[in-house]
């Protein structure tokens, strides 16, 4: 048997609105784990905060892999050693941060366990609804950080034009320095440029000798879209944007509320 491999994005693609998967997506994730193929949970998501997934939906270890923070850092589940880091530097950090605070943007970090912010409030507050991980609170975001994160997240819950200001504002510097994506409306990803779901899924896919031909990815906001094109088999859910429609190979007849991933699943994995 040849291996394939899933690369899924978690919010709006495998996990419903209420942060759940149903009983029969989760028994043929299950069973292609079984079979001996991979999953790969790939989120913009903290390693803390998908890890906590898996231990919700109570998915074995074994042919399983996290891809957290876009890509930033894979983990093998079975050995829970890192094979691919990638991380924003600590003077882009510095810059990224000046801009935000000039621009009066919220933006916060991480630490290998907690965000790190300079300042609580609703952002803080409903990031944490769904990532339930703790928090720092300190003005010199810097001074908590022992090394260089692998992401920085801008958030903006009631202007959307608020972040695409912000990130224009980061340009020309950013350009091939430091990738700015949306994960949804609301929150903008920065991570570098040689980092993200697309890349990570070319590299786990070589260091697992599995040709891209036998990988799929599902997915429904932009910072999907790179692992949408890398894959052989690209999946755009129904809910998703018109930009990952336009790439990807098939389009779900349902949404993530309804199961749109799993007949997909069903058919690369078990046809």
């Amino acid at each position: 048997m040849q291996r394939k491999i899933l690369f899924t994005d978690l919010d709006g693609t495998l996990l419903n609105d209420e942060k759940q998967v149903s009983p029969a997506l989760l028994q043929v994730l299950k069973q292609l784990q079984q079979l001996g193929h991979i999953l790969v949970l790939s989120s913009g998501r903290p390693l803390d905060s998908i890890i906590e997934v898996k231990e919700t939906l109570g998915l074995e270890n074994q042919n399983l892999f996290i891809s957290a923070y876009n890509g930033g850092l894979v983990i093998d589940c079975m050995t829970e050693k890192p094979l691919i880091e990638k991380r924003v530097s600590m003077e882009d950090v510095s810059h990224i941060l000046e801009i935000a605070e000039s621009s009066h943007t919220y933006c916060h970090s991480y630490t290998a366990t907690h965000i790190v912010t300079a300042r609580e409030g609703e952002e803080l507050a409903r990031y944490r609804t769904h990532i339930h991980l703790p928090y720092i609170c300190n003005p010199d975001i810097l001074s908590v950080l022992t090394e260089a994160p692998f992401k920085l997240l801008a958030i903006d819950l009631n202007d959307h034009a608020h972040l695409e200001v912000f990130r224009e504002a980061l340009y020309p510097w950013a350009d091939g320095r430091i990738a700015t994506l949306f994960s949804n409306p609301n929150y903008l990803e920065l991570f570098p440029i040689t980092s993200g779901k697309g890349f990570a899924l070319k590299e786990l896919c070589e260091k697992l000798d599995i040709p891209l031909a036998n990988s799929m990815a599902a997915g429904d906001m932009d910072n999907d879209i790179s692992m949408i094109e890398a894959a052989g088999y690209g999946i755009a859910m129904q809910n998703a944007t018109s930009h990952i429609k336009e790439i990807a190979d098939r389009i779900t007849k349902k949404d993530n509320n309804h199961d749109g991933l799993l007949p997909f699943i069903q058919d690369f994995f078990m046809g």
